[in-house]
Order: C-alpha cells, then sequence, then structure tokens
C-alpha cells in the first residue's frame, strides 16, 4: 500500500517557502495573498487536478521500482511526487479557495458535488469502454462506489447538522499495483483512462487529495469522526478506485516506460504552465500568472531530472 503524508491546512503556505533539494528541481514558488480572478479559478482548480494525479503516478510507478529492487529510483519519483501534491497542490487550490481549512460544513457539501461527478464521468467512460471489457466492469465498479460516497457524505452532513446519526466509516479494500509488460488498452480510451487531465485516473486522485485536505481540517477542529470517514474515503480513491484502474490499464509498467511517460508528463505540464501563465498576465492576474511561471520551472527540473534517470538506467 502506498504511504500518502498528509499536510495540514494550517500550514498550507508555508510549505512553499521550504525548499527541496536542486537535484529535484525546488520549488519557488512565490506566496501571495491576492485573490485571483473567476478565470484564474479556472485555470488553477484544472492544474491542480493534474498535480494530485501527477504524485499518485509517480508514487505507483515507485512502487513499480521498489518490487524491481530499484530503490534509489523510487525515491526520486517519490520526492517528485511529494513537491506536486505539497506544494503545487497545495499552493494552487489555497490560492483557488477551493476547500475551507476549518469549515467542515462547506468542505463536506464540496465533497458530496465531487463525488456525483466523479461517479458520472466514470459512469460516461464505462460506457465507452469496450463491451464486456474488464475496464467496462471497474469503471462501473468505481463509479458505483463514487455514488455511494456521495449518498453517505450527505448523511454525514445530515448528521454534522444534528438531523440524524454519523453513518459507520465505510469499508476499504486495497488493491495492491500491478507491473504490466505493456498497456492494455490505446488510443482515446487508454486516454480516457489514464490521462494526466479528465481521466479516471484524474478523478480518483483528484478525489483523494481532497479528502486528505477535509480529514485533516476535521482533524485541526477537533472532529475525529469526521476525519474518521474522510480518511477511509481518502484510502479509497488511492488504494482501491486508482489501483483498480491502473492495473486494468496496464498503466504502471516497466521503469524504462515508466521514465519515458514522466518525461512526457512534465513536457504536458510545461506546455500546460506556459499557456495558463499567457491566459492569466491576459486576464489582468498577473499573480497568479506569475505562480504558474514559477511551477512551470519546477516541471522543466523534473523532465530534466527523470531525463537523467532515464539516461543512467542499467548503467
Amino acid at each position: 500500500m502506498r504511504i500518502h503524508r498528509i499536510l495540514t491546512p494550517a500550514v498550507a503556505l508555508a510549505i512553499l517557502a521550504v525548499p527541496v533539494t536542486q537535484a529535484m528541481a525546488a520549488s519557488s514558488t512565490p506566496s501571495t495573498s491576492a485573490s485571483p480572478n473567476a478565470a484564474s479559478i479556472k485555470l488553477l482548480t484544472a492544474a491542480a487536478k493534474t498535480e494530485s494525479a501527477a504524485y499518485l503516478q509517480y508514487f505507483a510507478y515507485a512502487d513499480g521500482a521498489t518490487a524491481g529492487g530499484q530503490a534509489a529510483l523510487a525515491d526520486v519519483w517519490q520526492t517528485v511526487g511529494e513537491v506536486e501534491h505539497q506544494d503545487h497542490w497545495t499552493h494552487e487550490v489555497t490560492l483557488a479557495n477551493l476547500y475551507s481549512g476549518s469549515d467542515n460544513t462547506a468542505n463536506l457539501k464540496t465533497a458530496v458535488k465531487q463525488a456525483e461527478a466523479g461517479a458520472a464521468a466514470d459512469t460516461a467512460w464505462a460506457a465507452q469502454a469496450p463491451k464486456g471489457s474488464a475496464a467496462a466492469q471497474q469503471l462501473k465498479a468505481v463509479a458505483a462506489r463514487q455514488t455511494s460516497d456521495a449518498a453517505l457524505l450527505t448523511k454525514v452532513l445530515a448528521a454534522f447538522q444534528g438531523k440524524g446519526k454519523m453513518p459507520a466509516v465505510p469499508a476499504v479494500n486495497p488493491v495492491a499495483v500491478k507491473v504490466s509488460a505493456k498497456a492494455k488498452y490505446s488510443g482515446t480510451f487508454y486516454n480516457d483512462l489514464t490521462s494526466g487531465s479528465d481521466s479516471a485516473l484524474e478523478v480518483a486522485a483528484w478525489n483523494w487529495a481532497e479528502y486528505q485536505w477535509d480529514a485533516k481540517t476535521a482533524v485541526d477542529t477537533g472532529q475525529a469522526g469526521l476525519a474518521s470517514v474522510f480518511s477511509a474515503l481518502e484510502a479509497q480513491e488511492a488504494d482501491e478506485n486508482w489501483s483498480a484502474l491502473s492495473n486494468v490499464a496496464g498503466y504502471v509498467q516497466g521503469n524504462a516506460s515508466n521514465l519515458q511517460e514522466s518525461i512526457a508528463s512534465e513536457q504536458g505540464a510545461i506546455d500546460m504552465y506556459n499557456s495558463y501563465s499567457a491566459k492569466a498576465d491576459k486576464s489582468g492576474d498577473t499573480t497568479t500568472g506569475g505562480v504558474f511561471q514559477s511551477i512551470m520551472g519546477d516541471e522543466t527540473g523534473h523532465r530534466g531530472t527523470f531525463s537523467t534517470e532515464l539516461s543512467q538506467l542499467g548503467s
């Protein structure tokens, strides 16, 4: 099972001032108190989704490397993954004010909507999957769990508002990440399953990151029971939904293939942040534009790190 390190919302921006090693392309993301405009909030949200996806992607690749006896390479993936989540994701959702560090009711309402949206997306992708395929079955199973999660969170919200009892913490059935020789699907559908943006894996990662934030907020505000629910849903998305979807897609492959995919992912992030920076600047929000430029510099460093690892693989 992957270990997911929790960052407290209370120190969400403080971590941005702490540099990581230069070899891992340390973040220099600037802290800011300026409020982004509506256009920038959409860009920040889209960017944050790719960052949570990158975290689970890189930690899954680290699992594969560890299984193959490549502990040093696994550490590289984990270190980069932590920057993507603890620095980039955290900064983007905080700047966009997507989740609260103190208001559990607001977080519950957002969580219900996000679970419903995830279930709808996975249901749609299941309908597009090859008929009778393992991927179709898995997408339906994930969508069913997310639908149940939305119903559960609705009951939790009611209980939290004094309108019922707190429901039981849902059971989680962890799935080990498997290394595949090659991808099990191709083309548009494979992208629907695995892309870092607008895919089934991205939905699971996005929900995972939200639930982790919400669980810590619940802990920080003295709501242990609520924290237990969010922690279970967090584990479900990362260790059951994401892993099962990754396995059915054949997403985690050999170290060389995973490094090539990591390089491609970082290039995609570089292109995205370059575009988003220009759009934010054009909308008059140069502060957010500057944040995107800074993160783009980190991603450029990550691309270089992965390129170096690929060149040294097997040497």
